[in-house]
């Protein structure tokens, strides 16, 4: 696989953790920080997976997801990460049920939880299974 996840917080240290265990699959990887940053990168990359803040200090996650959908066709699979959110609150069933986010992931998590998400959606996209 030669695509790269994007990890898209405002904290830096959520970023390096997710890393780190996208890291340890051999996976490549690219941050942002805000989601201006995130819609520019996600308009001129190409991305597996995108694992999404649903608060950033510009705009709100799920606006992100939205802007993603009118970027281009084909867009990475976008899973919500909130400490806010939780799973089955109305605007995350909403989100995905609309198809602006494949799944949701509260904060914290676990490695595995990370990793199973990948494993399911590397095997959707046809880009096999994580070792």
């Amino acid at each position: 696989m030669n695509k790269s996840i994007l990890i898209v917080d405002d904290e830096p240290d959520m970023c390096w953790v997710i890393s780190q265990i996208i890291q340890s699959q051999g996976l490549n990887f690219v941050t942002a920080y805000t989601g201006e940053d995130a819609c520019f990168k996600l308009a001129n990359g190409d991305f597996s997976v995108v694992f999404l803040d649903a608060k950033l200090p510009d705009m709100d996650g799920l606006d992100v997801a939205r802007r993603a959908i009118k970027m281009k066709e084909g867009r990475p699979p976008i899973v919500l990460v909130s400490g806010y959110h939780y799973q089955d609150d109305p605007v995350v069933r909403n989100a995905i049920a609309d198809g602006i986010i494949y799944s949701f992931l509260a904060k914290p998590f676990t490695n595995e939880e990370i990793l199973n998400i990948l494993n399911e959606l590397l095997s959707k996209n046809g880009e096999g299974k994580l070792n």
